[in-house]
């Protein structure tokens, strides 16, 4: 009896032992994994600094969701977020989208879009958009929009608070009707009127020959399929006898970078045509081969030329390649990089500057100068004929 009783008494401990080694397995096994996961949530999110952030940001979503007793839009509070997480940096350049507004962003960057045939910026003062270029044969265009007025409110609604990207998103939603919009011109005068909201497509080159044989290219922006359209354009006069040429990139708000050096590598001999300096201070630049076109050329240029336009028209007057004529650019040297992110939404920031090749930065320099600077007068385009002359002038 004896030594059943302790056979049954030690089978017993041991089941126990067994059990509570069983238990502490499991919890070792969950600590681990556990730990594993913060570990590898914490390497997504990066610095230490950035996971107790992100900690921080689900604290308080956690007490909004538990104790606030109005409804939550959970779209909204997050997008909020994220926006003004990007906001905050105090850079007019960089800003965030959400899927919609990024699926809208594709479409403008490949030239077509839904809207009213405008080119915009958020302006600094109001906070409404700056139109910065109209399309020919848009809604724009035929309402009467010009460069340099100003969108205040679109349907009733007032945008002066919203970024470029919920704005341009809000007219979007209008496809197929005439929206009411509120403006204010250069004049500070304020008015209303109604532009249809349309599927727009544009191309973003216009060209003719002018008298004496020069060849007129105005390039609109130099988003998606500008550079080829550009070339293609400067063939098309060659083959008409062009014997110099005049680019127009007045009130062009810029685009891809690719797009921009492509097209000064067509134009430019070889050597460096644009150089890149990251967050690190490395600079990187582009060069161009030996095959150039070697023709008398200006180019026209005002307040409203940004970015890729500004560095065109830089790097020609940096190769004494070009004359430039008109006014005094914006000086926009910083790019931009869109990122996209898990969820089709994409961050717009400024990750690095621009150099023209002679290594100026135009935004320290307060803009391109011009080599000729002449306004715009009220009867005629009298930059058109300056930069026409000095076209003349060199053939």
């Amino acid at each position: 009896m004896k030594n059943g009783f302790g056979r049954v008494v030690k089978a017993f401990f041991g089941i126990k032992i067994r059990f509570w080694a069983l238990i502490l397995a499991c919890v070792l096994c969950v600590g681990v994994t556990y730990g594993l996961t913060v570990q590898r949530e914490r390497g997504r999110i990066g610095s230490e600094e950035n996971y107790s952030q992100a900690m921080k940001y689900l604290e308080i979503k956690n007490v909004i969701d538990e104790k606030y007793v109005g409804t939550v839009n959970e779209e909204s509070v997050s997008a909020a977020a994220f926006d003004a997480m990007v906001s905050a940096l105090g850079d007019q350049w960089s800003y965030y989208m959400s899927p919609s507004e990024y699926s809208a962003y594709k479409l403008y960057s490949a030239n077509q879009y839904v809207g009213l045939g405008v080119q915009v910026d958020k302006d600094a003062e109001t906070g409404g958009l700056k139109i910065t270029g109209v399309n020919s044969g848009t809604p724009a265009d035929n309402a009467g929009l010009e460069a340099g007025d100003i969108i205040l409110a679109v349907a009733g609604t007032d945008i002066t608070g919203m970024t470029v990207g919920d704005a341009r998103s809000f007219i979007s939603s209008n496809l197929g009707e005439s929206v009411k919009l509120k403006i204010r011109d250069k004049d500070g005068n304020e008015s209303e009127l109604s532009v249809n909201c349309e599927l727009i497509y544009t191309s973003p080159v216009t060209y003719r020959m002018l008298s004496g044989s020069i060849g007129y290219v105005q390039i609109l922006n130099f988003d998606s399929g500008a550079a080829d359209a550009a070339v293609k354009a400067i063939e098309t006069l060659l083959g008409q006898g062009a014997l110099g040429f005049v680019f127009d990139v007045r009130t062009n708000p810029g685009g891809l970078l690719s797009e921009l050096t492509t097209l000064l590598d067509y134009l430019l001999p070889s050597g460096n045509i644009f150089i890149s300096v990251d967050k690190a201070g490395n600079q990187t630049p582009t060069e161009s081969d030996s095959v150039c076109l070697d023709m008398p050329m200006a180019v026209l240029v005002n307040a409203d030329t940004y970015s890729a336009a500004e560095f065109f028209a830089a790097a020609l007057q940096d190769y004494n390649w070009a004359e430039i004529v008109g006014e005094r650019t914006t000086g926009k040297s910083r790019s931009q990089q869109t990122i996209e992110l898990s969820d089709g939404s994409a961050v717009h920031l400024s990750t690095a500057r621009y150099l023209t090749p002679a290594g100026i930065d135009l935004a320290e320099q307060g803009g391109l100068i011009p080599d000729q600077e002449v306004a715009l007068t009220a009867t005629g385009d009298s930059q058109l004929n300056a930069a026409l002359s000095a076209v003349q002038w060199m053939m």
